[in-house]
């Protein structure tokens, strides 16, 4: 175990760094297992400033590899500008 815990033993991630980081870092976990059926990722700011590719991906394997809800909310600090949180279930 290499980084303190094995395979499948994830149950919650949230992203919130380098936007154009998110969909290689989310591949990059379930390269590596972490993940188990059940496991929720939580990912900030997918509007604005945007993780488009992260977004499309989750929707092209909705309800197959994940199930995807957008919340609409807003920037931090910042109540005029739109922006979506990501809650995805990973489904295995």
């Amino acid at each position: 175990m290499k980084h303190g815990f094995g395979a499948g033993a994830v149950d919650l991630v949230f992203i919130d760094h380098d936007k154009n980081a998110y969909l290689a870092d989310l591949r990059s976990i379930l390269g590596r297992g972490w993940l188990h059926p059940g496991t929720i990722v939580v990912a900030d700011n997918v509007g604005m400033p945007g993780a488009p590719g992260y977004r499309s991906y989750l929707r092209e394997h909705q309800g197959t590899l994940w199930d995807t809800v957008e919340h609409k909310t807003h920037l931090e600090y910042q109540s005029l500008v739109p922006d979506l949180v990501l809650e995805s279930v990973y489904r295995g």
